[in-house]
């Protein structure tokens, strides 16, 4: 893998991702930024988080804090893209804000469609939430890893390592969504080459290749439920906050620290030439302080906030003591590199 590859991705440990020296020093939005807001009185966020868990408290928290209004609308990412460039086209923008988990920023990026901007809030964040060209802010870092039924998979017998998972017992036993994306197989690809290098990485996504893994046309969340009713033994590429959230619930579900774990960054932006750019701004502020930060908390994902910690510690590399990879959104377009190679890779050996 080449340097400006390398240069894409960061292989952190817990210490080092999530935690920060000295004493946070988070500073209030200006007088002037919040009257701007309270005269523009909304704002439009065009989402893909869900509404009931995170979105509408967010939104109805904002509101009660600065009586400006929040409408959203729920989007998938070439839905977000399509409208905007839509909405641009015909020169009326009617969003203000859109989030994604990486793939829409490079596209509407491309298009001129985004508004640089940093939260003062975000100051004290780790850098991994507040890239150098402002394009996004992260809100959260969502991890995937090996999930497995633990009614047909014991504990000590569940694979533990990315060699585990090439046991011939779990041929034709695993599941992962088929995601073309970085929270799905490329993603995984694209950690196998970073974590072991071009050759020995290829040889084992080759040898991966036999193991017949399932593709579900669903979500990660579709993909952990076949775990839990017994479809498949182990799913691949899941999410640890859902199985955590499963388990409590009383379902065979359990999660392996299978290192380094995928991690992919739920990010945020404004739309350029926003009818409500000073709401839009406002509502970030709103986001990244440590009120907003609870909320996210509360709908049990973890928390980049310093002083918040993630509501089921295991979750978080900073109380789960784990090593991850991220893949920005600087990596997640689709017609770029190296995205567009893991993706070649994907089709090639899987499909």
């Amino acid at each position: 893998m080449n340097n400006t590859r390398r240069t894409l991705l960061r292989l952190v440990g817990a210490t080092l991702a999530l935690s920060l020296a000295g004493a946070p020093a988070f500073a209030d939005p200006s007088k002037e930024l919040v009257d701007a807001a309270k005269a523009e009185g909304q704002m439009v966020w065009y989402t893909g988080l869900i509404v009931p868990q995170v979105v509408r408290p967010l939104a109805e928290g904002f509101q009660k804090k600065y009586g400006i209004e929040v409408k959203y609308a729920t989007t998938g990412d070439a839905d977000t893209v399509l409208k905007l460039t839509s909405q641009a086209r015909v020169g009326k923008m009617e969003a203000d804000l859109f989030d994604t988990p990486g793939t829409a920023i490079a596209p509407l990026s491309a298009a001129n469609l985004i508004e640089p901007y940093q939260p003062l809030a975000l100051a004290d964040y780790d850098p991994m939430f507040k890239p150098a060209s402002k394009l996004y802010s992260g809100i959260y870092t969502l991890f995937l890893t090996t999930t497995y039924n633990t009614d047909l998979v014991p504990a000590d017998q569940a694979p533990k390592t990315y060699e585990d998972l090439l046991d011939p017992k779990w041929k034709g036993k695993m599941v992962w969504t088929d995601t073309r994306g970085v929270s799905g197989p490329p993603g995984f690809i694209g950690n196998i080459l970073q974590t072991m290098g071009e050759e020995k990485g290829m040889d084992y996504l080759r040898k991966l290749s036999q193991q017949q893994i399932a593709r579900d046309p669903g979500s990660q969340r579709v993909a952990i439920d076949k775990v839990i009713s017994g479809q498949y033994e182990i799913g691949v590429m899941t999410y640890n906050h859902h199985a955590e959230i499963s388990k409590a619930k009383g379902a065979p579900i359990g999660w392996v620290k299978m290192e380094p774990l995928v991690a992919n960054l739920g990010a945020i932006a404004i739309v350029k030439n926003a009818p409500h750019p000073n709401a839009a701004k406002l509502f970030l502020e709103y986001l990244f302080s440590e009120d907003g930060a609870q909320i996210i908390r509360e709908a049990n994902y973890p928390p980049g906030h310093p002083n918040v910690q993630a509501k089921i510690p295991a979750i978080s590399p900073k109380t789960g003591n784990f090593k991850f990879t991220l893949l920005s959104p600087e990596v997640a377009s689709q017609e770029a590199e190296p995205l567009k190679t893991w993706l070649k890779i994907y089709d090639e050996l899987f499909k």
